[in-house]
């Protein structure tokens, strides 16, 4: 199966995007000599759509397409390339709701509990490290789609122009977090971030100070927060996650605390643990089944880093010794971890080809 084919073959059973998230693809393939109109053909995009601001397409089609037009451009930075193009008014009523805020923090918050209204596919939270220090987290809710570099580099590009908004010009990170080992050299994250940029992390984030997030709005104001809050919330309702949904975020979340048991997650949840067993029940579903796809599929993804240690993996995991890992990657895949790597690594290099 050709790598093209993998998007078009998942798009349709994937989350929907908000076409303002394409602003800037056009201008920048042609910038780099491409036909924008032809790739997005390709990934049966109607060009048209992309000039109405409420249309919707599938987000497996625009993480294909710019991987797609990355390699088929050379242009390995092509999501933050493409970021340059976008700030966060891109989210609508979002935007101005956050903008609405007195505080950054506040505006992060509003902005990770209405996500949903842009695309159900994207996930935010905001994770606090210690009292100093906060992850603003992205994560693209696409467990069948392997390859999302550039999507994710687009949407973190986008997250910096969004506080260089709230914040000011001036605004620089505490730090850059990434999961991946990139093909782009480290420099060119540290110029475009100015700030240090971690690879191997758990998470896709940036890190900020908790005096970032202090900082007020000059343009808070209440009543246009008021009905937006209200507006969102109902549209929270009527499109909100399901409970499947919440438990995979917990479980991705808790793994590497290692406290990652069904009673944590019912707490996180509201639930009692009884509550959310008979509630997974009734979707046909149960905790360790969960608990298994998930440490599954960022199996698959962790081991796709080179250099990324097996330790840590099992860490990262929850597990409390190297040897379950191995096992369980006899069990899920038929090879050692180190074997599935290479296999792993082996089909990565056949895609960089094409």
């Amino acid at each position: 199966m050709i790598f093209d084919d993998f998007y078009l073959i998942f798009g349709t059973m994937t989350a929907l995007i908000r076409t303002t998230s394409f602003i800037g693809f056009r201008e920048l393939t042609r910038e780099l000599g491409g036909d924008a109109d032809a790739m997005l053909d390709r990934f049966h995009i109607n060009p048209a759509l992309l000039d109405d601001e409420d249309a919707r397409l599938p987000l497996s089609a625009l993480v294909g397409l710019l991987e797609h037009a990355a390699n088929s451009l050379d242009c390995p930075d092509f999501g933050l390339r493409m970021a340059k193009y976008q700030d966060m008014q891109i989210l609508g009523p979002i935007a101005v709701i956050a903008l609405s805020c007195a505080t950054v923090g506040q505006a992060l918050t509003d902005i990770v509990r209405f996500i949903s209204y842009h695309s159900p596919g994207i996930e935010l939270e905001l994770n606090t490290r210690d009292s100093q220090l906060t992850q603003w987290v992205i994560t693209l809710n696409l467990p069948q789609v392997r390859y999302k570099r550039q999507m994710t580099e687009l949407a973190l590009g986008v997250a910096l122009n969004a506080m260089k908004l709230l914040c000011g010009s001036n605004f620089a990170p505490y730090a850059v977090s990434l999961t991946s080992s990139s093909t782009l050299p480290p420099a060119t994250y540290r110029r475009y971030f100015a700030s240090r940029v971690l690879t191997g992390e758990a998470h896709n984030a940036l890190v900020m100070t908790a005096e970032q997030l202090a900082r007020p709005i000059e343009q808070q104001n209440y009543n246009l927060h008021r009905t937006l809050e209200d507006y969102l919330q109902q549209h929270s309702l009527q499109n909100g996650s399901d409970l499947v949904a919440q438990v995979n975020k917990l479980i991705s979340r808790l793994l590497p605390t290692h406290r990652c048991r069904l009673p944590t997650v019912a707490e996180q949840l509201g639930l009692h643990p009884r509550v959310l067993q008979r509630r997974l029940a009734e979707l046909d579903m149960h905790f360790d089944e969960l608990l298994e796809g998930i440490r599954k599929e960022l199996t698959e993804q962790y081991l796709a880093e080179r250099h990324m240690p097996i330790s840590q993996i099992a860490g990262l995991l929850g597990y409390s010794e190297q040897s379950v890992l191995n096992r369980a990657c006899k069990r899920w895949f038929g090879l050692t971890p180190l074997a599935f790597r290479r296999k792993l690594l082996s089909m990565e290099a056949s895609h960089n080809q094409h």
